[in-house]
């Protein structure tokens, strides 16, 4: 196999990132990057502001459950949304354990609130954008090191 990529690539010269990989990993690295941090802050902050947020959950439906989540889901997001991270920085240097990072942490992920919070309904749509990123970033494995 490296035999074909030598022919494919001139010695010396480093393959070009495409540019829709190039937004994928993008609008992953804000995602990640912003869930991660925002979970992590309620994980470390949880006994303030839980009462804040089911203060403010009275008019937001479906926000109750989350109020309810216990602390670890907190920290288990954050840190699924951490190799998340590392997975888009791999594949941003063109490595292919980053999709195995990447797709790993978010399938983890989607199955998260229904582990740990009771009566969370089914996530179809974050199931079809997690399902989407996973085969936009597959389509490019391939080229990926």
């Amino acid at each position: 196999m490296d035999e074909q990529r030598n022919i494919a690539e001139p010695p010396g010269r480093r393959y070009r990132r495409p540019i829709l990989l190039s937004i994928l990993c993008i609008l992953s690295f804000v995602g990640s990057g912003l869930s991660g941090t925002t979970l992590f802050m309620i994980y470390a902050s949880y006994k303030e502001i839980i009462p804040a947020l089911q203060e403010m959950s009275s008019g937001v439906e479906g926000m109750e459950l989350i109020v309810n989540a216990p602390r670890g889901f907190f920290l288990a997001g954050a840190v699924l949304n951490f190799f998340s991270f590392i997975g888009v920085n791999l594949m941003w240097r063109m490595r292919k354990a980053g999709f195995h990072f990447y797709t790993g942490s978010q399938v983890l992920l989607f199955f998260l609130p229904i582990v740990y919070i009771a009566g969370y309904p089914f996530p179809l749509l974050d199931g079809l954008f997690t399902l989407m990123f996973i085969i936009m970033y597959a389509k490019y494995y391939k080229i990926l090191r």
